[in-house]
C-alpha cells in the first residue's frame, strides 16, 4: 500500500476529531470512508496479499469500522429527529423558541457514496 494513502487516513481521522462544525466533520468522514473502502478493493486485487493473515485481519477490521460509523450515522440521524421534533412539539416548542434553539441537519450521504469506489489511482501493481 502507499504510504500517502495511510498518511491521508491519519490526517483525516485527526481533522474529524479535532473539528467543532458538523458540516466539516460530516466532509471529512465522507472521505475517509472512501479511503478506507478504496484500501479493501485495492487489496483484492492482490491475490498474493488477499492470503495473508494480517491482511484478512485488516479487511475484517476495516468492514467492521465501516459498519460502526454506518451504526453512528443511523443514531445521530435518529437523535437529530428527536431534536427536531421536539423543537416544533408543544410545550417544548415554547422553550425552544425562548432560548432560539434551531433544526439541526440530518447526516446526508452523497449519491457517489452509494457507488463502489473507484482506487485504480491509489494503488498501482
Amino acid at each position: 500500500m502507499k504510504k500517502n494513502v495511510l498518511e491521508r487516513v491519519t490526517e483525516l481521522r485527526s481533522r474529524a476529531m479535532r473539528s467543532s462544525d458538523d458540516k466539516e466533520t460530516f466532509s471529512l468522514n465522507n472521505e475517509l470512508s472512501k479511503l478506507l473502502s478504496g484500501i479493501n478493493v485495492a487489496i483484492e486485487a492482490y491475490p498474493e496479499l488477499r492470503a495473508n493473515e494480517n491482511v484478512l485481519h485488516l479487511q475484517t477490521t476495516l468492514n467492521e469500522v465501516e459498519e460502526q460509523i454506518s451504526a453512528s450515522r443511523r443514531a445521530y440521524n435518529s437523535s437529530v429527529m428527536v431534536y427536531n421534533n421536539a423543537i416544533e412539539m408543544f410545550p417544548s416548542n415554547i422553550i425552544a423558541n425562548y432560548f432560539k434553539f434551531s433544526k439541526d441537519e440530518f447526516f446526508k450521504i452523497d449519491e457517489s457514496e452509494k457507488t463502489a469506489p473507484n482506487v485504480s489511482n491509489l494503488f498501482k501493481k
